[in-house]
């Protein structure tokens, strides 16, 4: 086992202003493993986080609190109580802010219950792997979903995202409909090169009206939505009677409005997505085999849920990382590695 200093830098936020700090390297409780954390993602929950938006307020832990919600690293400690076959091995984490036990993984060391990490084979490095949790996930989530409620085509905000890019490819490979809204022509371009079929550019003067008439013939009668707020409503308007929006990130910072009309007459709602939910929900079944998805793909190089990393930021330069993610959203993933 390497030495482990008694710091280490970790990153913290308090009412908006995100610092990194000196914490103090905790003994390993049973059933532990100690991972050194070579790269973590910036996304979009992370800016919630910041703005003072995000989660169930009563569950979260006061602040400071930590940071970043999945990552990837090294296992470089055990406890006594767990075997030493998973020192030195590549490893994929998530961390959840509504748990009491909740760190976040912006930082150089976390520990986490042995059976909570996913092993990566030989040969794998963490930036291939440091976002192999949350946008997988959920690609994964959306498509059972639909299916489970009996959708037959879905419909996606923010489709040039990470994550829509990801749902192009996997929508594809199981040939389930989508229809992909995105918010200028380069953007088009961009999914056309990948595989989409149906694009919709929002800022169009036609957008309603396209969207009205493709999702009528395609049947899509669910939308998942990032964004939330006004545009939601205009989305789901413009969708078949019994349709719902299933919202799974507030980039607008807005609330949804439905007329009384569209929820009485045409059965429309509103419902959410959200992964830590689904987590909790699941059976260790599914969740091994969504899992069991992702990193079959990863292995083999990633062509559906790989995340091409944009630019690698230290803790020091957390800050311009978050201004940077959300200014280059659409050229690939701000990744940290806190070992710089």
């Amino acid at each position: 086992m390497e030495s482990i200093p008694d710091t280490f830098k970790a990153v913290l936020v308090n009412k908006g202003k995100v610092y990194v700090e000196e914490v103090e390297t905790q003994p390993l409780k049973e059933g532990e493993v100690r991972v050194r954390v070579e790269a973590t993602p910036v996304n979009p929950s992370d800016r919630m986080v910041v703005e003072g938006v995000y989660g169930i307020k009563e569950l979260l832990n006061p602040q400071p609190t930590g940071m970043g919600f999945e990552g990837a690293g090294v296992v470089v400690e055990v406890h006594e109580s767990v075997g030493e076959d998973l020192i030195g091995k590549t490893v994929a984490l998530s961390d959840n802010a509504h748990c009491p036990e909740y760190q976040g993984v912006w930082r150089q060391y976390i520990t986490k219950p042995a059976q909570s990490v996913i092993p990566m084979p030989d040969g794998i490095e963490p930036s291939q792997v440091c976002a192999a949790y949350v946008n997988p996930l959920t690609t994964i989530l959306m498509i059972n979903q639909a299916k489970k409620f009996g959708h037959k085509a879905l419909i996606h905000g923010a489709a040039c995202s990470a994550l829509g890019k990801m749902l192009v490819r996997y929508a594809n490979k199981l040939g389930f409909p989508v229809i992909h809204v995105v918010r200028r022509q380069e953007q088009v371009d961009i999914l056309k090169d990948i595989g989409a079929e149906h694009i919709l550019d929002s800022s169009t003067e036609t957008f309603d009206e396209d969207l009205k008439k493709l999702s009528s013939e395609l049947n899509a009668t669910a939308y998942f939505d990032p964004i939330c707020g006004s545009f939601c409503t205009r989305v789901l308007t413009q969708m078949p009677a019994g349709s719902t929006a299933y919202v799974y990130g507030a980039l607008s910072g807005e609330p949804v409005t439905l007329s009384p009309i569209d929820i009485i007459f045409y059965q429309k709602s509103v419902s959410y997505l959200y992964l830590s939910i689904w987590m909790k929900e699941a059976t260790q079944e599914e969740i091994k085999e969504s899992i069991g998805i992702v990193v079959e793909d990863l292995v083999k190089g990633g062509e559906i849920f790989g995340s091409k990393i944009h630019e690698t930021y230290s803790l020091d330069n957390i800050n311009e990382a978050i201004e940077a993610a959300v200014k280059d959203a659409t050229k690939g993933k701000i990744c940290i590695n806190p070992q710089l």
